[in-house]
């Protein structure tokens, strides 16, 4: 497959992803739950991948508090 092809099924992936999360109803949840949830996703994934930082100097972060202190303003 070449990357255009590839491109465009993930294009059509996501499309397909948005109009089944569209027909879903909307469900408020308790942030327990959600930790939770979050929490076992967390315990799917394997143990080297948990033990490896893919962001040592947390750059993610900094961005993340950088766009939030723009937001406030």
């Amino acid at each position: 497959m070449m990357l255009r092809e590839q491109l465009e099924a993930q294009e059509r992936a996501w499309r397909a992803f948005h109009d089944w999360e569209d027909r879903q109803p909307q469900e408020q949840r308790q942030p327990e739950r959600i930790l939770s949830d979050l929490g076992t996703i967390l315990d799917w994934l394997p143990v080297s991948s948990r033990l490896s930082d893919p962001d040592p100097e947390k750059l993610g972060v900094r961005k993340m508090f950088e766009a939030l202190r723009h937001m406030s303003r």
